[in-house]
């Protein structure tokens, strides 16, 4: 035996095989999605409530502490997510941001447990903003190395059903609990949940610390590739002893953005495709493009990109029309139907569900491509908040009407999120292969998904500060009608930019063999 087999035997973690499989990753990755949504929507019952009865605040300025906190989430998600994606590429360790994330998760959470000012719930809201920023900027990343290219979609459902899983579970729970018990056990729920996510972000095991414990030199440069020396389709295939020739990813399913002759064949080196660029005028002295592309390389790099850009638009319009209803469904529901912290757990429930259906979400995207799967998104829910503006008057039928069309809305909303954030890797892997010196080994996965935080965070402060306001100021169904508006903005970019059917077709690998 040789002394570098040796010395791993004898320094090899246990349950190595375990700790680094991509099922318990996923898992991680999901039980951390879950607890963002957990965390940040077991208050959002409790808040109208407690901002009264706790903190002393006017009934009348109740709407504005409810935005006033969004916004601070979002603000601080938008601020933590490119930092993460940074220092996890620095390190080239996912996994600490993620730990780091979790104890700031903890953090925010003690100080809304104990917290009775307001601005120190502002804190708390910061806190976790930035925690949450962690999860995906270097957990959406890691599931990207983790898990071939052709499972992307369904992991990608897999977690984000996890995060509105953790919006479906803590409203209910929180508002009964809060109903029942009182503010304190509340976060007593919470910090079981936190608990739990720590343990599983402490044990995981990433693939490149994986390599160091691998006795075999071929399965040991496996482990080490990184997103830019091979996809994670091709990566993980080797690995599973899949060792048939497959088409290039970026031609395979965006014919759109190369050409034909750019894929490589029996090793057989590509011709060097296109570089995006940002043209630059000639003879100016200052060109502001210029000068961007020149500092921030990579950011300029991929928002070159239509198609990367009308993603994250996508996500923006998401987190508006979603955490609208955070600040402006709890409120509407006590003074129309008169419910309380129960009766608002419950309604959220309707708008919760369908993520359930989220890896299904994902699977459908596989198949039928991003375009489709997310522009059915966009349509379901601008059709669902045109409706929800007519209800109006405490009734049966209104209320009904309102669980009914919660319900069509959180199916929209779900099949527009998992299809954009699955484009984005789609088209992170395309730019990359086209620009191999400006990413390095890195890979562009950590920065895309920093993008996907930063709009999704803008949307969570945007959305409930300008609905507060249509919804204090003008009306209900004004608030709906313009979200209406911002959803439809978010469809045209899908529509002419997003992934086509093509991107589907990359699943069926017996098809390419």
């Amino acid at each position: 035996m040789d002394e570098h087999a040796l010395s791993i035997r004898k320094s090899k973690p246990v349950l190595l095989k375990l700790r680094s499989s991509k099922w318990l990753i996923g898992f991680t990755v999901f039980i951390a999605a879950f607890n963002d949504g957990f965390g940040y929507g077991a208050v959002v019952p409790v808040l109208p409530f407690s901002l009264v009865e706790r903190s002393g605040v006017p009934k009348k300025d109740v709407q504005f502490w409810l935005s006033t906190l969004l916004v601070a989430f979002g603000l601080s998600l938008t601020v933590a997510a490119p930092i993460t994606a940074w220092g996890g590429d620095k390190l080239g360790n996912r996994r600490i941001p993620m730990i780091l994330g979790s104890l700031l998760a903890l953090v925010g959470t003690a100080v809304f447990c104990v917290a009775e000012a307001p601005w120190l719930l502002v804190v708390a809201r910061l806190c976790q903003g930035a925690s949450n920023g962690a999860v995906y900027s270097a957990g959406l990343p890691l599931i990207a190395d983790t898990v071939g290219a052709d499972e992307v979609g369904s992991w990608m459902g897999f977690v984000f059903s996890g995060m509105t899983g953790g919006f479906l579970v803590s409203p209910f729970l929180a508002g009964i609990v809060y109903a029942k018990a009182g503010y304190l056990p509340v976060f007593i729920l919470v910090f079981a949940s936190l608990g739990f996510d720590l343990f599983l972000r402490i044990i995981i095991i990433e693939g490149k610390t994986v390599a160091r414990f691998v006795t075999d030199k071929e399965q040991r440069e496996r482990y080490k590739a990184t997103p830019n020396e091979t996809s994670p389709r091709l990566r993980n295939s080797s690995l599973t002893g899949n060792n048939h020739s497959e088409p290039d990813l970026a031609e395979e399913f965006d014919g759109e953005h190369r050409s034909s002759g750019s894929s490589t064949v029996n090793g057989t080196p590509p011709e060097e495709p296109p570089k995006a660029t940002i043209p630059v005028t000639s003879g100016s002295k200052f060109n502001p493009a210029f000068w961007f592309r020149k500092a921030f390389p990579r950011i300029a790099t991929l928002l070159s990109s239509p198609r990367l850009s009308a993603a994250v638009y996508g996500c923006f319009t998401y987190g508006i029309a979603i955490c609208s209803f955070d600040a402006i469904l709890p409120l509407f529901v006590n003074r129309t139907f008169g419910w309380d912290s129960q009766g608002v757990g419950l309604i959220f429930l309707a708008l919760t569900v369908p993520a359930l259906a989220g890896a299904a979400f994902g699977a459908m995207s596989d198949r039928y491509g991003p375009k489709r799967v997310s522009l059915s998104g966009f349509v379901i829910a601008s059709i669902s908040l045109a409706l929800l503006a007519l209800v109006r008057d405490d009734s049966i039928v209104a209320k009904a009407g309102l669980a009914v069309l919660l319900f069509t809305l959180g199916i929209g909303m779900n099949l527009i999120l998992t299809p954009l954030a699955a484009d984005m890797l789609y088209e992170a892997n395309i730019i990359e292969e086209q620009n191999p010196d400006v990413f390095g080994d890195a890979g562009a996965y950590a920065l895309v998904y920093s993008f996907l935080c930063a709009a999704f965070g803008l949307g969570t402060s945007v959305g409930p500060a300008w609905s507060g306001f249509m919804f204090e100021d003008v009306s209900w169904a004004a608030a709906m009608v313009s979200l209406v508006a911002f959803c439809l903005l978010g469809g045209v970019g899908v529509f002419f930019y997003t992934g086509g059917a093509e991107a589907g077709k990359r699943v069926r690998l017996d098809e390419h063999v």
